[in-house]
């Protein structure tokens, strides 16, 4: 496909309203694209129909935006592009229109407090739908998907494009207008639930209702392009994998396309941890990972990362075989920071296309963490209302430290969606305090562990037959928001820095299991002396442990030819380096033979992958600020007894030693990045 071997791409970013005369008005096609294929750029996104509803191009649907005076701008950008060698991204908004909005009301979204997006405005909320800016309708409106259809059509059957940007499917927030509330009833016989519940069936039934109607919309639009030109590719921004249950944002909006993409702007931490998701989850390579021009992110229209943190994100997305796309915002004006391109965006281009030819392998790990996009939920929400303002966020960010912690620990690790569940074939399976599995997802999980897999379980037990796999019974939460794990002498391998007088602190409640059958207890519950949340105290200033208590809190089980590990709280969110470290050994002994073992200190990280029947090894140097510090003496260990390894396009031959058929690699200095080229 056209998009193999394309890995730098520009996102021009033109979300722009036309009320002021000048905005869109100096736009320039031939200056854009030659600007862009000078700083080296394969791909180039065209806006056709962004958030303002407003068409870039002569339509007979909706309207134009006015400052194009008529001006074909996507027709004209289309003929460069192509003239250029330059593949073109088309772009289209879904959800998010504000023409259609304004103008059909009846097609608005509508959340828990019967308003909808611009009726309660506050410029400062955290909600994107609540800002003010944005005009919001609703997907399972068919009037509004009848508009989707004659759009996307239109934009089809006018132009020539490589592939499309289908932006936005997600719902974000709830949404109860008349066309959500119908659909449901006339799916369940019920009214849409309003407290949220994960231990009733039917609440659960409601969630996975609402992503599958956002996975049926995906597909909706992208069989209205592929009816019209089936070698259009399709990419659904999945950025919103990131962010909770209400956004009804999962795999299965993935399933409907071609290969997947997204934009992020959490740091280098997030972005290494989900281009290891999207790689996996795509049905093609390269996928997209997708970030801002501006530091640290789009709001911030004038500052300009530099030219190490574009490199940064540029390697760490081509180490795991993805294109890096820069999104930039224009100016009203529908002009760009020109010296971007001519600078740092072409130094970064023109360095790392020299590295394109070693990727695209097989990643060599040992731990798969799973990314379950359908239990992006916290069972602590339960009684909440649903309505968004005191929902547990928690859920990326236990995924994004337990990539921390994996990252510290130099295992090597991957990121799964559900559907590589099956087959599984690493050392480890870890599954973080996933409230909600379904039952395709709890079979492979079964068949894993049964066959030898290792499982690390934190937190809620998500599926009735993980209970009866671990023969336990649910008993709720602990009343302490503040518990404490006590170390068994079983356990010591893993908490042996743990004194007893000195437990595990655990900054949250526990789940409350109680065992039958064979398991070994690792750990077992303490309690403050006192109540938590209340007067009275034992020290002031904290909730020291007090009651000690036999009930397990870490239990070892063994279920068929595997293990499972569970733990009481995602204990992977403990800050302290003596809790991280904990885990780390907890990981590290449920691997087999290690991959890569390495001293590299936390933020570098290591990859590998084998292409073409030779290993290759990423050092990456993921500070999140600049400048960015050079390491030293970082030494990599990984097996076999090879020949030579050499720093790739560099020609520079690395200090080996062999001893016990492995060998150490030593780097005597790190900067940004080195690519590592193995000779057996």
């Amino acid at each position: 496909m056209w998009f193999e071997g394309n890995y730098r791409r520009i996102f021009l970013d033109m979300h722009i309203d036309d009320w002021n005369d000048e905005f869109m008005s100096n736009v320039d096609p031939k200056g854009l694209v030659e600007l862009l294929k000078n700083a080296g750029a394969q791909q180039i996104v065209v806006k056709c129909r962004p958030h303002t509803g407003l068409a870039h191009y002569p339509t007979k649907i909706g309207r134009m935006h006015k400052g194009l005076r008529g001006r074909d701008y996507v027709g004209e950008m289309i003929e460069l592009c192509h003239s250029s060698n330059i593949a073109v991204k088309a772009y289209f908004s879904q959800i998010f229109d504000n023409w259609a909005y304004e103008n059909h009301p009846e097609w608005r979204m509508i959340n828990g407090y019967g308003k909808t997006s611009r009726e309660e405005a506050d410029p400062a909320s955290d909600f994107m739908s609540r800002k003010g800016r944005y005009g919001i309708v609703c997907p399972n409106n068919e009037e509004y998907r009848a508009y989707v259809k004659a759009c996307l059509t239109e934009m089809t059957e006018m132009y020539d494009f490589e592939t499309i940007f289908l932006d936005m499917p997600f719902f974000p927030e709830v949404c109860y207008c008349p066309s959500c509330r119908r659909k449901y009833f006339e799916q369940t016989g019920r009214e849409m639930p309003r407290v949220i519940d994960w231990g009733d069936p039917a609440f659960r039934e409601w969630q996975s209702i609402r992503e599958v109607w956002m996975g049926d919309f995906a597909a909706f639009s992208t069989n209205v392009i592929k009816s019209i030109k089936p070698q259009v590719t399709i990419e659904h921004n999945l950025s919103m994998m990131a962010d909770p249950w209400e956004y009804a944002h999962t795999d299965l909006v993935a399933e409907a396309s071609d290969y997947v993409g997204g934009d992020l702007y959490g740091g280098f931490m997030q972005q290494t941890y989900m281009c290891k998701y999207y790689r996996n989850l795509s049905k093609a390579l390269p996928f997209v990972f997708i970030s801002s021009r501006c530091d640290p992110g789009l709001s911030y229209h004038t500052t300009t990362k530099t030219e190490e943190e574009f490199m940064l994100h540029t390697i760490i997305a081509l180490a795991h075989n993805g294109a890096f796309s820069i999104c930039d915002g224009a100016n009203p004006d529908g002009t760009l920071c020109e010296e971007v391109y001519t600078g740092p965006v072409k130094n970064v281009f023109d360095e790392s296309r020299h590295y394109e030819k070693y990727v695209s392998g097989d990643m060599l790990t040992n731990i798969s963490v799973w990314f379950p996009s359908r239990s992006k939920c916290s069972w602590s929400d339960n009684g909440n209302p649903v309505t968004g303002e005191k929902c547990n966020k928690s859920f990326m960010d236990t995924h994004i430290n337990m990539g921390r912690i994996l990252r510290e620990e130099n295992l090597p690790f991957d990121v799964i969606p559900s559907k590589k569940l099956k087959g599984l074939e690493s050392d480890a399976l870890v599954i973080c305090d996933a409230a909600v599995i379904h039952d395709e997802e709890m079979k492979d999980i079964e068949e894993y562990v049964r066959r030898g897999g290792n499982i690390y379980l934190s937190g809620h037990v998500g599926h009735e037959r993980l209970l009866e796999l671990l023969e336990a019974e649910y008993q709720g939460l602990t009343e302490h928001n503040v518990t404490y794990m006590s170390s068994t002498e079983a356990g010591k391998e893993y908490f042996g820095e743990f004194a007893k007088k000195s437990p595990m602190n655990v900054q949250s409640k526990m789940e409350i299991l109680d065992f039958k059958g064979d398991y070994e207890t690792l750990a077992t519950l303490t309690l403050p002396y006192t109540m938590t949340g209340k007067c009275e105290f034992s020290s002031i200033h904290s909730n020291p442990p007090g009651i000690y208590t036999d009930r397990p809190v870490a239990v070892r089980k063994k279920v068929g030819e595997g293990q499972i590990l569970w733990f009481a709280a995602p204990i992977e969110n403990s800050r302290p380096y003596m809790s991280r470290r904990a885990v780390g050994r907890i990981l590290k002994s449920l691997c087999k033979d290690l991959e890569f073992e390495s001293n590299a200190p936390s933020f570098v990280e290591i990859l590998g992958w084998k292409k073409d029947n030779k290993r290759y090894y990423a050092a990456i140097n993921e500070q999140e600020t600049s400048p960015v510090a050079p390491m030293f003496h970082i030494e990599i260990k990984i097996p076999g007894e090879i020949s030579k390894a050499t720093i790739a396009e560099k020609n520079t031959e690395l200090k080996i030693t062999r001893e016990d058929g492995r060998t150490t690699i030593y780097l005597p200095e790190l900067k940004l990045f080195s690519v590592i080229e193995i000779e057996e």
